[in-house]
């Protein structure tokens, strides 16, 4: 049996979450579209909340152009539950308001005051200054709009994000209110910016975004990245945002092949992405013809009662579902030249020869597989024969107990 070894570089003085493994629900898709007067053409964008032990969900939908807000509820994440038959709960507004045409991609949070939603506004679909509003409400159905005028608007012609702002993601860490938002300039370069609020309602942009650019120009992220979905847990920021390659665009300009990326942060504002990325995307495994166009405008969830984080995308045809396990270890990055550690030969046979530059100290290991069992446990001291023989394909990582520092992850094929 080939086995091949491959080497994950990593670091002493930041902690990454294990954030590559996610697995496509059996029970995909989740939601689809209702055939009706609001939401026959299309679902997309949705945003879930955990409340209550209840998974609660605002998405947008539209029929023929107009595009409008929905709410719906589940207890498990999988079977949803629309409010009144697929009826709005935040419609347009009246001709001549910012808001008056197409509403789309909602992000909400509930905080002492109630329930608090930013969404993505604008008058035709089609020409600039698409903006982010506001609506609260004591119940996450019975929605009123705060004022007449948006509370986030695009910059001035020229800047990063002057054609238009969309896509808003919002926290309250019980202190400030903390959006991630896509911003797009008019040659259509997509990037993600970060503005901070004392009440959610009034935002200042922070002075050095973009904060999350794209990555080169053939890479799986050239085009742009946007639309994230942030967490905080364990004291970081975590984000997931949608990444697309300009091949993808010139190929047909259907933006089919979609990726996630995931990204840390100790304040907001200063992102590391993860090593490994993409994440996860179109063709991930358990991909089938419903997953197309997906997945699109991610939604994460953590729930504790099962220690999973739960993931929601758009696609072609609804939204699907993905999770993953918490983080089995943490892993560290650092410089190929700050390595103490290496294994070989590469490829490997039946075994992996683990060699520690600290020759006189015994180290205890452990190999856990991807859903954090340990499936091998031994001590090693110096350069060690490990027989990994007996163990099946897939994603492990080796812990080193008592030098957690030292993580390698190697994929065995």
């Amino acid at each position: 049996m080939k086995k091949v070894i491959s080497l994950l570089i990593t670091l002493t003085t930041q902690v990454l979450s294990a954030q590559t493994i996610w697995t496509r629900s059996p029970s995909n898709l989740v939601m689809i579209k209702t055939n009706n007067l609001y939401e026959g053409t299309f679902i997309g964008s949705p945003a879930v909340i955990e409340d209550n032990d209840t998974l609660k969900m605002l998405y947008a939908g539209n029929a023929s152009s107009e595009g409008r807000i929905f709410f719906a509820y589940s207890p498990d994440g999988i079977s949803w539950v629309k409010h009144n038959n697929a009826t709005p709960v935040l419609d347009v507004s009246a001709a001549g308001n910012w808001d008056s045409y197409f509403l789309d991609t909602p992000s909400w949070l509930k905080d002492s005051a109630g329930y608090k939603m930013y969404y993505f506004g604008d008058t035709d679909n089609v020409s600039t200054g698409g903006c982010i509003g506001l609506a609260t409400s004591p119940n996450g159905i019975n929605w009123t709009r705060y004022g007449t005028q948006p509370v986030l608007s695009p910059g001035n012609p020229g800047d990063w994000d002057g054609l238009f702002v969309a896509d808003p993601t919002v926290i309250f860490d019980g202190n400030s209110y903390f959006m991630w938002y896509t911003g797009v300039d008019t040659t259509w370069q997509v990037k993600i910016g970060f503005a901070i609020s004392p009440d959610g309602l009034t935002w200042t942009k922070y002075p050095g975004n973009p904060v999350l650019n794209g990555g080169t120009f053939l890479s799986w992220e050239g085009f742009g990245v946007g639309i994230p979905t942030v967490l905080k847990r364990n004291g970081q920021f975590e984000m997931w945002y949608d990444g697309v390659s300009y091949f993808d665009v010139a190929d047909n300009g259907l933006v089919d092949t979609i990726r996630i990326g995931y990204a840390t942060s100790t304040d907001g504002a200063h992102w590391s992405k993860l090593n490994q990325n993409p994440v996860f995307g179109t063709y991930s495994s358990g991909y089938n013809i419903t997953e197309y166009r997906g997945p699109w405008a991610p939604s994460v969830v953590y729930r504790t009662t099962d220690s999973k984080y739960y993931m929601w995308y758009e696609t072609g045809y609804g939204f699907g579902l993905a999770t993953s396990p918490d983080d089995v270890l943490s892993i560290f990055q650092k410089n190929d030249s700050e390595q103490n550690f290496s294994v070989y030969p590469n490829p490997a046979t039946s075994f992996v020869i683990i060699d520690i530059a600290d020759n006189n100290n015994k180290q205890q290991l452990q190999i856990f597989n991807s859903l954090g069992a340990v499936v091998k446990e031994f001590e090693i001291t110096g350069s060690t024969k490990v027989n990994i023989a007996d163990i099946p394909c897939g994603l492990y990582f080796i812990h080193f107990l008592n030098q957690s520092q030292h993580t390698l992850k190697f994929v065995k094929l």
